[in-house]
């Protein structure tokens, strides 16, 4: 029997409020679990000092009866292979999921004020993106952890557009990489999810919502224009069967964090008591 989908919430509606929630786990876990997701997916920052307490967080996410789904590793790997910083910490998350044994790592890369480029240039940024993220794989993959990569649509990423997803396959088709699509990235970025995701099914072991509004601004789930009952539907009928977080980064989520994880889970509802 196939696994069935899991709907989870990712941290970032609290980090859009880190001074606030910053290392406030027990508090993130409890909404996590009133909002009625199935999981968390954390992110390091976010985490604190608990990044060194894995059995501590292990023992809150017992208490609400919910998962740890993903822990998301940032990193700015620029070069061919990782600095030394850059592979202390990614080695300090493969530990970190070492206590949870169906968590994910996912992979980001946020290239911020630095223009992305083009031509050769471009392509070395790309390369050395996926090298390094491989390289954090394989490690990852000893422990038996699985590593997927979130591009975004932010205007210096290195993959935002349908040509750059092109060559984002052709690349992670060569690493031990999986793909985690987010639904409200690609349509910033000018596409049409349910083709892409189509495209790229193969590759998919994790997925990411957010909801967008015409106008292009981002939305609290079910607000925006974005047809996520065909999404899930699609995924269903094609067979996965892994995790499916909500990462609300509407203007609301700054204005009332817990809120707006509230009422994502009063949408999202609708899906996890569907089943699959």
């Amino acid at each position: 029997m196939r696994q069935q989908i899991q709907y989870g919430c990712q941290t970032y509606p609290w980090k859009m409020n880190i001074s606030a929630y910053a290392g406030k786990v027990p508090h993130i876990i409890q909404k996590t679990a009133e909002a009625g997701f199935q999981g968390l997916e954390a992110e390091i920052c976010m985490l604190g000092d608990y990044f060194h307490k894995p059995e501590e967080v292990k023992a809150l996410l017992e208490e609400n009866h919910i998962d740890l789904a993903a822990l998301v590793l940032h990193q700015p790997w620029e070069q061919a292979q990782e600095t030394e910083e850059e592979r202390q910490l990614s080695d300090e998350a493969i530990a970190f999921l070492s206590h949870f044994p169906f968590a994910k790592l996912m992979v980001s890369h946020h290239a911020g004020q630095t223009p992305r480029g083009d031509g050769e240039a471009l392509l070395t940024r790309r390369k050395n993106l996926l090298s390094c993220m491989d390289s954090v794989a394989c490690r990852a993959a000893e422990r038996g952890i699985v590593t997927c990569y979130h591009p975004n649509s932010a205007k210096n990423s290195l993959f935002r557009t349908a040509e750059d997803y092109k060559v984002l396959f052709e690349l992670m088709d060569r690493t031990r990489v999986g793909w985690a699509p987010d639904v409200g990235h690609i349509v910033n970025g000018g596409m049409d999810a349910l083709t892409l995701l189509k495209e790229g099914r193969s590759r998919i072991c994790h997925v990411h919502f957010k909801d967008r509004a015409a106008d292009g601004a981002w939305a609290v789930m079910g607000k925006g224009d974005i047809d996520y009952p065909a999404i899930v539907r699609y995924l269903k009928e094609s067979g996965y069967g892994g995790w499916i977080m909500v990462e609300d980064e509407s203007p609301e989520a700054e204005r009332d964090s817990d809120g707006v994880v509230l009422r994502d889970g009063a949408y999202m509802k609708q899906f996890i008591e569907g089943g699959n």
